[in-house]
């Protein structure tokens, strides 16, 4: 089916992670910020010349730079936190982190749109607490999202699916083609 949109994606509708371990999971509400970039952009080192005085005659990356996104998540129940970073949920409802909060997998960010955008390797953090404790604002987990390089050998990290198209019956078929 062809992309009929106008190619704006726009709201977070749904934010799903799986880990190697386990089923796609949701993540629960985040905060009316959304997601927002968080990656770094390319650093380069300039090439000058002593015989060229008006400019650099080249220019190297020394860093490729990185993609990244933060989130506030602001349902901060024991079963969405069990589903971000893992830990244990207990049988009274509380919640107990466990040592490391670093979680790898897929993670897919459904939006209001109808656009998917999905990360094949993406590694989850811990960025702190968010927004306070008081009657203006909601306790939220900060989470730092990385778009890692994939392990499967693949070079996509990303991709974008249009309105109507389903990731998984999408990645199935792109993937085999290479």
């Amino acid at each position: 089916m062809a992309d009929t949109s106008n190619g704006l994606m726009y709201g977070v509708a749904a934010v799903k992670f799986k880990t190697s371990e386990g089923g796609e999971k949701t993540l629960g509400w985040l905060d009316e910020n959304g997601m927002q970039p968080a990656g770094n952009a390319p650093t380069f080192m300039d090439v000058n010349a002593a015989q060229v005085t008006d400019g650099p005659v080249d220019s190297i990356m020394t860093n490729p730079g990185s993609d990244a996104f933060t989130m506030n998540l602001i349902q901060l129940n024991a079963e969405n936190m069990v589903n971000v970073f893992g830990g244990k949920k207990e049988a009274d409802g509380s919640y107990t982190p466990p040592t490391k909060m670093v979680a790898n997998g897929v993670l897919t960010i459904t939006m209001h749109s109808g656009h998917s955008f999905r990360v094949f390797n993406s590694r989850l953090s811990r960025n702190g607490w968010q927004n306070g404790i008081n009657m203006q604002n909601v306790l939220a987990m900060g989470i730092r999202v990385d778009m890692l390089k994939p392990t499967d050998g693949k070079e996509r990290r990303y991709r974008i699916y249009p309105p109507g198209v389903t990731p998984d019956t999408a990645d199935s078929t792109a993937d085999a083609g290479g």
